[in-house]
């Protein structure tokens, strides 16, 4: 340390960091992406007070333009070429995966996501392929050349940063000891990244390879490619699908010390992008910031929250935290486990590094009506703000508390603190972390800056675009860097200033980012490996399993052992409700609980040779296609009907589902008359074979007040429903105050469309009165389609009754005030229009006046703010409608075009029975959501050498398992192919080798 004289700082002393010793104690490998260190001339005619002239200026701190991996720019879009490093104790290097020297304009390649093998040998990581592109700054304001100029734009400019146009990613396994490279196939379009190895001889990673689309949010028109998390052998064979439920994107899988799987899950389903308007009324926000943290088995059972499914959105938390973009994982020696949070984007995926021990089993974190504050919510007991210096903010940087720090690489004094990201474990409880200097964003904040420095702040230094964040740097005029990245050694946990980072390797010609110690696993943990945790399908042991079973059991002891009434109630307008934690539709009590729905969820995907896909050929507000599986009574009985109590004393109402397993998932829990009362936000599934049960509804912060083994449905004289097997169970009301009755009706899956299900049931009840010659209440109810009023005069039926939030369809003089909007006539969530609330059924006006009957156990009085029912509406629906009608509002009221399309591909799984070193029979299990298996489709072969095959099997069960004879397999190496269709043309392929049955452990 030493301690010289700055003027620019008014600050006196200064710490010196000298990048020319590393300070690794550990050998680690990182990716090394290129840095922006040129300069860019800036030419264009100014004019100032009337007068034109041609200005050149020299903009300096372009770097601020690089782009870094992070949630947004995951497959492509970050700054390239990037080698791969690896730095040995001495602090000799070797480039593993040279790409800077390799690269060209037309054929560049990135090498990232770097992990190491249990033993230290071997190192797993992704190289991506594609074009170099220019980043390019639109609408430069003339200030940025002339402070005085007058208002005028300078177009676009293309500035020296390099970031990589993707066009795919495949695997590749490097051998310490021998230097030897193994490499996957690449395949264009498809991206395979981010390994994690689960073992030896297998490792998860994330792929687009099922092709599936994410969620189309309501009011947007866009979609990004899906990616799902599966595993592999490190030769590629025996992959397997790990995380069904995914509709949008998983990404950077980490295995923990306990054998789960860690993983930043993108959660942009139903109500969760509205918790927060970005100033728009029943607008969504930043919907790439909503990645949360998740763990889950190796083979994708128990699916879990982790981290900040139910809270952050910007809000700081007790720890100091906020949260925003949870993602790139590590854990370290004490088994806490560490993860960048940043705001997506502009900010080079660096921001705030937390630290969060984890809750036990089942739990989440502090109960939200609990919580002090609302971000603590579900907020883990034990959090660490890795550095208060640094924020996740969508900003530029803090400035540099004091003391003042000069790097090695830079002359002047750094005036930003800087960012950090990429947490990485090293040997003895040590913490890796990159940290960004300089402000390492693109949206400028002029005026702290030059506050600190005693000087007034320039024009065209605040804001995003325009060409502000060039232009700030080049007018500090000092020696200092737009955003450069290096890896570091946490000297103190939590820092408290930058001068608590040892150098690692931080050169100023690259960023270095994804470090991870190459050492083994003992050498951080104590233990050769972490926890082994088998796979469901072997760990199935109860009779309705058998082998080879397309499907699995989910239960819980109890729907009224619940944590799910949002904290501040129920109110008519107000985002946070139903939106973060909270999912009750409407203020109840546990005797209103009935039962349990179970829906499908089906993922968006591209369609070939139709003029329709994912982004316009569904309208609902849910985002996905969603699919009825099944609804089943939970008021269970005793042998004399008396209602029966569980070990807490309360009403019984445990229940043990079979439903067909590797199909994305929902629950509701509904009244007598499927009625949805809460539901879950997040995507679940089951694997074959998998029994998953809770103690109670959402109950994350606490035990449950009962265990399940201690229920009625864990007795083996409970009946188990069945869902998937032809026909959909739905309940139809009470019997008795006991008996609940069920109707079914045929099918894999109940889909309701409003153009086949809800508008001839208007046509025929409501069309009398609520059509073009006669619109009661200004309601027209028998337009079909999905028109707007934006571009018809007499928008459809469905638009003015779900996607009419600004009131256009309405009479004049008929608009309710709500206060919000330009108009102060605009809808709050969860309202999405005077009709409908958001999948609540029973506190929409729609439904009310259908049932003749306000629903949701308040009166006209109780709320001056919210929509009346007014006076009585009598109509004829028949029960069976009502029914209809409450569930299509419940499931998102869907509309669209293509709303019944069936896009989620057959179960199919495959188990033998025998054991030893001889493979004679396959049970193939099969199950299908929504058009149902096409039995005559089923392929099941034993690969020769040239790829090809005879196809052994006989027709698929539509839900079960057939037996297929293979003859006699010995050969472990041998592959074995199965295939399947439903009758929608959707397959689902799967390739095991004879090992994969040998030695299934």
């Amino acid at each position: 340390m030493k301690t010289v004289s700055i003027l620019g700082l008014g600050i006196i002393s200064f710490c010196l960091l000298d990048v020319s010793t590393a300070l690794a104690e550990d050998p680690i490998v990182y990716a090394r992406c290129e840095r922006t260190t040129a300069t860019y001339e800036l030419t264009g005619d100014v004019s100032v007070a009337g007068n034109t002239r041609t200005v050149t200026r020299r903009m300096t701190g372009l770097d601020v333009y690089d782009v870094l991996p992070d949630v947004t720019n995951f497959h492509s879009g970050f700054s390239a070429p990037c080698d791969l490093v690896l730095q040995c104790e001495d602090g000799l290097e070797e480039i593993i995966y040279n790409c800077s020297a390799n690269s060209t304009d037309d054929k560049a390649c990135a090498a990232l996501d770097p992990a190491v093998s249990f033993d230290g040998k071997t190192i797993a990581f992704s190289v991506f392929h594609g074009k170099i592109e220019h980043k390019k700054v639109g609408n430069v304001a003339a200030s940025v050349l002339d402070p005085n100029a007058d208002r005028a734009s300078l177009g676009y400019h293309s500035l020296p940063n390099k970031k990589l146009k993707s066009e795919g990613a495949h695997l590749h396994f490097y051998n310490i000891e021998t230097g030897q490279l193994n490499v996957l196939p690449y395949v264009k379009g498809i991206y395979d990244s981010g390994p994690a190895f689960l073992s030896p001889t297998r490792v998860a990673f994330t792929s687009t390879r099922d092709k599936h689309r994410s969620t189309k949010v309501w009011r947007t028109t866009s979609s990004k490619p899906g990616t799902r998390i599966w595993t592999m052998d490190l030769d590629g064979k025996n992959p397997d699908l790990a995380s069904h439920h995914s509709l949008s994107q998983e990404q950077h899988p980490y295995l923990l010390k306990n054998g789960r799987l860690a993983y930043s899950s993108w959660q942009i389903f139903g109500g969760l992008p509205f918790r927060h308007t970005n100033g728009t009324a029943g607008g969504f926000t930043t919907i790439t910031n909503l990645f949360h943290i998740y763990t889950q088995d190796p083979d994708g059972a128990g699916n879990f929250a982790f981290y900040g499914q139910h809270n952050g959105g910007g809000f700081k938390s007790s720890a100091g935290t906020a949260h925003d973009a949870a993602h790139f994982l590590t854990q370290t020696s004490d088994e806490r486990v560490w993860f960048a949070d940043y705001y997506r984007g502009n900010n080079n995926g660096l921001g705030l590094v937390v630290g969060v021990m984890p809750e036990p089993e089942g739990q989440e974190g502090i109960n939200p009506h609990e919580a002090t504050r609302m971000s603590d919510m579900y907020f883990p007991r034990d959090v660490v703000n890795f550095s208060t210096w640094t924020s996740n903010s969508d900003n530029m940087a803090q400035i540099m508390p004091s003391p003042a720090l000069t790097h090695a690489s830079y002359t002047d004094p750094l005036p930003f603190a800087g960012k950090v990201g990429h947490p990485a474990a090293l040997s003895n409880n040590g913490l890796m972390v990159a940290w960004g200097k300089g402000p390492c964003s693109t949206v400028a904040s002029s005026r702290a800056i030059f506050a600190e420095l005693g000087r007034p702040a320039p024009p065209a230094t605040d804001g995003s675009g325009n060409g502000v964040a060039m232009n700030l740097l080049t007018s500090l005029e000092m020696d200092t860097p737009g955003c450069d990245v290096g890896l570091y050694r946490a000297t103190a946990i939590p820092s408290q200033h930058p001068n608590d980072l040892a150098m690692i390797v931080d050169s100023p010609d690259w960023h270095e980012i994804m470090g991870r110690a190459v050492v083994s696993y003992s050498a951080i943990h104590g233990v050769a490996e972490p926890v082994t945790i088998q796979r469901a399908d072997l760990r199935a042991s109860h009779v309705q399993l058998e082998a080879g079973t397309p499907f699995g059991l989910l239960g819980a002891a109890s729907i009224t052992d619940r944590e799910t009434h949002p904290r501040g109630g129920i109110q008519f307008a107000g985002e946070l409700q139903f939106n973060l934690q909270g999912t009750d539709t409407i203020d109840y009590t546990d005797e209103d609980l009935c039962g349990v729905r179970i829906l499908g969820v089906m993922p968006n995907r591209l369609r070939p040779k139709t003029i329709y896909n994912q982004i316009y050929a569904i309208n609902n507000v849910a985002g996905e296609r969603v699919s009825i599986l099944g609804e089943f009574p939970v008021l269970n009985t005793s042998a004399n009907g008396t209602r029966v109590h569980d070990s807490s004393g309360h009403p019984d109402t445990s229940f043990l589902v079979r439903m067909p397993a590797n199909t994305p998932y929902l629950m509701q829990s509904i009244d007598c008359q499927g009625r949805t009362l809460n539901t879950d936000q997040t995507w679940q599934h089951l694997r074959p074979g998998e029994v998953k049960t809770c103690g109670g509804c959402h109950v994350h912060s606490r035990p449950s007040r009962t265990t399940f083994e201690q229920t009625v449905a864990a007795s083996p004289a409970y009946a188990i429903p069945h869902l998937g097997e032809g026909t959909v169970p739905l309940l139809a009301g009470k019997t008795s105050e006991t008996t609940v009755r069920t109707r079914t009706v045929p099918g894999y899956g109940l889909q309701v469309d409003f153009n086949r299900d809800i508008l001839p049931i208007f046509e025929q009840r409501c069309a009398s009165c609520h059509s073009d010659a006669q619109p009661a209440a200004g309601l027209v109810l028998n337009r079909p389609g999905t028109e707007s009023a934006k571009k018809t005069a007499t928008p459809s039926t469905w638009w003015c009754l779900v996607a009419d939030g600004s009131q256009a369809c309405a009479a004049p003089g008929q608009q309710m005030i709500t206060n919000a909007g330009p108009q102060d006539v605009s809808f709050r969530r969860p309202q999405l229009t005077r009709y409908i609330r958001a999948f609540n059924s029973r506190g929409s006006l729609l439904y009310w006046k259908a049932a003749n009957v306000r629903t949701d156990n308040r009166t006209d009085a109780f709320d001056p703010t919210d929509i009346n029912f007014g006076t009585a509406h009598p109509t004829t629906m028949t029960p069976d409608e009502l029914g209809l009608l409450s569930r299509w509002i419940d499931l998102g009221s869907p509309g669209g075009l293509e709303e019944l399309v069936d896009t989620q591909k057959p179960t199919l799984h495959l188990a033998t029975s025998g054991s030893g070193g001889s493979l004679s029979e396959l049970k193939v299990g099969t199950v299908d959501l929504g058009s149902g298996i096409d039995v005559n489709s089923l392929v099941v072969c034993v690969l020769q050498s040239n790829n090809q095959c005879a196809n052994l099997a006989g027709p698929a069960k539509s839900h079960g398992v057939t037996t297929v004879s293979l003859g006699s397999v010995s050969d472990a190496n041998v592959e074995i192919l199965a295939q399947v269709k439903d009758l929608a043309g959707n397959m689902t392929e799967v390739r095991r080798t004879a090992q994969w049955f040998f030695n299934p452990s």
